[in-house]
């Protein structure tokens, strides 16, 4: 007989095997942690993902699903390029960086199961149209390829990610909001945007 699905306790499996992935790495979390840290037998986790890969997935895909339909929603309220950019630098970059165990999962040994690459394409082809609605009839920004935005936006958001890593496990003397300080002061220099 089939186990009856619980929503509640799927977003369990999630959450402890987040936890678990960023503290212990994908590599070295077993199903086992997974059923001890969430008091379920091995078939109910079992009910709900075929396997660690599978729950490492669905952690990041329904994470990314959720905050990217955010900024589509926000973005297409966007009045222009400014505004747009502020959303993404002021908005959901800090909403992105408050979720370290995430940021551990993107950058662990777990990216081979992120599609990384594609979220890196939906990104670029935002920040593209929003580049473009700037200035319509235009094939882009001057001075700036798709690629060498596409190129940026890895350097900028890898870069961020890692240091936000960083700056909370050691005693830099950085926080959060001053590396998204940082990256807005950035992105409006090098995208000529006034502030």
């Amino acid at each position: 007989m089939a186990r009856e699905k619980d929503e509640n306790k799927r977003i369990a499996v999630l959450q402890s095997s987040k936890l678990l992935f960023s503290s212990k790495g994908f590599v070295n979390t077993s199903i086992a942690d997974i059923v001890r840290e969430t008091g379920m037998s091995v078939g109910t986790i079992y009910t709900y993902f075929k396997s660690k890969d599978e729950i490492v997935r669905a952690i990041v895909e329904e994470g990314w699903r959720s905050l990217y339909s955010r900024i589509e929603a926000a973005m297409a309220g966007a009045e222009n390029t400014q505004a747009g950019l502020k959303l993404l630098v002021d908005v959901f970059l800090p909403e992105l960086l408050q979720d370290l165990p995430l940021i551990n999962i993107l950058l662990s040994e777990a990216i081979d199961f992120t599609r990384l690459e594609e979220k890196v394409e939906t990104i670029t082809d935002l920040v593209s149209s929003l580049l473009k609605a700037d200035r319509p009839g235009a094939s882009g920004w001057p001075g700036i390829s798709r690629q060498m935005l596409r190129t940026g936006l890895i350097v900028v958001f890898l870069g961020v990610l890692n240091a936000v890593r960083v700056a909370r496990r050691s005693s830099l003397g950085i926080r959060t909001e001053d590396i998204i300080g940082f990256v807005d002061f950035m992105a409006r220099g090098s995208l000529g945007v006034q502030p």
